[in-house]
């Protein structure tokens, strides 16, 4: 008995597209359309196409598929690492509405150093990406050159606005301004800021700036001695908060640039003994899957992190279907006020003070 009629897959060669289509009954074109456009195909044609192709072990030659269609159905993204961040969530929205539409998302991740390394894109190009999306908007002008020269769709996400092209993101201003109206209406005048590096970082540059400008808004002072740059990480947060610690600043709260800076910077409160929100507030951004249930639970600027994704993905797929859809709006951002701040605390007794900042 042959292998066809016992059922089992052929043991020479790969299985092709004709062999699916004799198992099935069917042309070889019903089998394309079935495998790449099941709309066009009845339920019964394609459950038995797909029975015959699962049961053959049938791949589709992709390179082939991609020379003929001028479309390998493949986006890139350049996202780079930044310690404990939110990009895994941002990238995660972006592929599984990319992968609904039948793209398949090629991550490039470098580390710091080669962030901006020309060659990570060109990698990108050369593998045949039919779309790009970039993290931020501070790209260097070699990437927007190679992106426009290939006439590759590209979208910026996490930003804000630029004139090289297309931005899905939020106002960081506006974010920065919920904190700091918060934290000022409890009567907090001393603030103090634990944030990423702004010399490498677009995304802690726009963070820092926005609580600038509403620290300034209400009359607030940012004490320098209670000012942190370092990379994003539990780690980071804890031996931050210990450094202001250990300088005695005066603040009353302290804001920190991600909800990992922030859980680092609890932890270090809470080994010093420090009451939180009773002797200081803390108060951060992102609002990650963790920051309720952290002791006590944060109060944190909720970003939309998984629908910049979901956006920045159909941006993409309607610009791949030939369309020229209207730049997106900024998104909302939303304060969600938990147990990590309160009121400015009453002045700390005479006996307290080897414990206060």
């Amino acid at each position: 008995m042959s292998a066809r009629m016992s059922g089992a897959p052929k043991a020479l060669g790969p299985t092709s597209l004709a062999d699916v289509a004799a198992l099935a009954g069917v042309s070889t074109g019903t089998v394309s359309r079935a495998l790449t456009r099941p709309e066009m195909i009845s339920e019964a044609t394609r459950s038995r196409v797909l029975a015959s192709a699962e049961r053959l072990g049938y791949v589709a030659n992709g390179a082939a598929r991609a020379l003929a269609m001028r479309k390998t159905r493949t986006v890139g993204a350049l996202v780079p690492r930044f310690g404990g961040s939110s990009f895994p969530t941002l990238v995660q929205a972006l592929e599984t509405a990319l992968a609904a539409e039948g793209y398949t998302l090629l991550l490039s991740a470098p580390d710091h150093a080669r962030a901006q390394d020309p060659s990570i894109l060109r990698s990108l190009i050369e593998r045949g990406v039919d779309a790009v999306a970039l993290l931020g908007a501070d790209q260097s002008p070699s990437v927007f050159s190679h992106l426009n020269s290939h006439r590759i769709p590209f979208v910026m996400m996490w930003a804000k606005q630029s004139d090289q092209g297309v931005c899905v993101g939020f106002d960081e201003g506006a974010a920065a301004a919920l904190v700091i109206d918060n934290l000022a209406d409890m009567g907090h005048r001393q603030i103090g800021f634990i944030g990423g590096r702004t010399l490498d970082n677009e995304r802690a540059r726009l963070r820092f700036r926005g609580l600038l400008e509403a620290v300034a808004r209400r009359g607030l002072t940012l004490q320098a001695d209670a000012l942190v740059e370092t990379n994003y990480g539990f780690a980071e947060g804890f031996e931050a908060m210990q450094q202001i610690l250990q300088r005695r600043s005066p603040v009353t709260a302290v804001v920190c640039g991600n909800d990992y800076l922030a859980a680092g910077a609890l932890s270090a409160l809470d080994r010093a003994g420090i009451a939180v929100p009773e002797r200081v507030s803390v108060a951060s951004f992102n609002d990650n899957d963790f920051a309720p249930y952290l002791h006590p639970p944060l109060t944190t600027v909720r970003v939309p992190i998984r629908t910049m994704g979901e956006v920045a993905a159909r941006y993409l797929i309607e610009r791949l279907s030939g369309q020229m859809p209207e730049p997106p709006a900024l998104l909302p951002v939303e304060l969600i006020v938990r147990d990590s701040t309160g009121p400015v605390p009453a002045q700390v007794p005479k006996t307290s003070r080897r414990k206060a900042l």
